[in-house]
């Protein structure tokens, strides 16, 4: 199992329930569809809490959606 590819597919999932838009796509950019950064953040609580992985909030803010760095967290 490729872990990028299952945290890009699951931030994907969260930024798709957000937003409540069905087509997000890796070379989207998260504030051009429409998020914001209260939203951000709501993201990046998610993606610990449910994924135990943090999300780099500058990428996110900034940079398309593929390119966004996410790292697990220590236990």
């Amino acid at each position: 199992m490729d872990y990028k590819k299952v945290n890009l597919t699951n931030l994907l999932n969260e930024i798709k329930n957000i937003l409540k838009e069905k087509d997000v796509r890796l070379d989207d950019n998260f504030i051009e569809l429409g998020g914001n950064s209260v939203m951000a953040l709501l993201i990046l609580r998610n993606m610990e809490l449910n994924y135990g992985v943090s999300v780099n909030l500058a990428q996110l803010l900034g940079e398309e959606i593929g390119k966004v760095t996410i790292i697990p967290l220590e236990k």
